[in-house]
């Protein structure tokens, strides 16, 4: 029996025992990995640059696609400059079923330069900046025409000091909430695109953490 225990000596327990491949020296750098907390990925560089470019070329999209859509109908809108206010239902429905629809293409276009903003410079603040920088452009595009003469939908009339800076608030106004509107489709897109960025899903993974920390303390 001792002569047997000599020539096979007993087994080393499963924890005593010391790794003799590969795979067991894997498993647990896996599990360390799994354990470490997951750090951020750096930040594309120039990111602003870029927002600001992809917005300003989308409020010039935006101006070029609202003139054509009034040169395509320039008989509707002259016609409904010369009646103004005896202009028909007829006139009056189609001139606001086509400024409908060039502001729903202005949406799409800010929610598009914030979709690509935030492919290209991830954080979704400079997706709001695209399109909050294209929704001010379209506006400005819509006010310039206006000052064109001979342009389908001009209205000339006279205006005196106070009409005058009265309508500079109020372009102001407008001015701010079309880019309000426009910064709002383009976080929007930006947040569509970088919802599984490995950037955004470390910072929701050290926002669990902290509010785990938080409950047990």
């Amino acid at each position: 029996m001792q002569e047997s225990e000599k020539q096979y000596p007993a087994r080393k327990r499963a924890s005593e025992r010391v790794p003799d491949s590969d795979y067991d020296l894997d498993n647990d750098e896996r599990e360390n990995d799994r354990r470490a907390p997951l750090a951020p990925p750096l930040l594309p560089k120039n990111g602003l640059q870029y927002a600001l470019g992809i917005g300003i070329g989308a409020g010039l999209l935006t101006a070029i696609i609202g003139v054509l859509i009034t040169l395509l109908n320039a008989s509707t809108f002259q016609d409904a400059a010369r009646l103004q206010e005896k202009m028909p239902l007829s006139v009056a429905q189609t001139i606001a079923g086509l400024n409908c629809l060039s502001y729903f293409l202005a949406l799409l276009v800010c929610f598009g330069a914030g979709y690509l903003a935030g492919r290209v410079a991830v954080r979704r603040l400079f997706g709001f900046y695209a399109g909050a920088l294209a929704g001010a452009i379209t506006y400005l595009g819509g006010i310039v025409t206006q000052y064109i003469p001979n342009y389908p939908g001009h209205i000339a009339s006279a205006s005196t000091a106070g009409a005058v800076a009265g309508g500079i608030f109020f372009l102001i106004t407008l001015l701010l909430i079309y880019a309000a509107i426009g910064g709002l489709m383009g976080l929007w897109g930006a947040r569509t695109v970088t919802r599984k960025h490995p950037y955004y899903l470390a910072r929701r993974h050290e926002e669990d953490e902290r509010e785990e920390s938080s409950a047990r303390g």
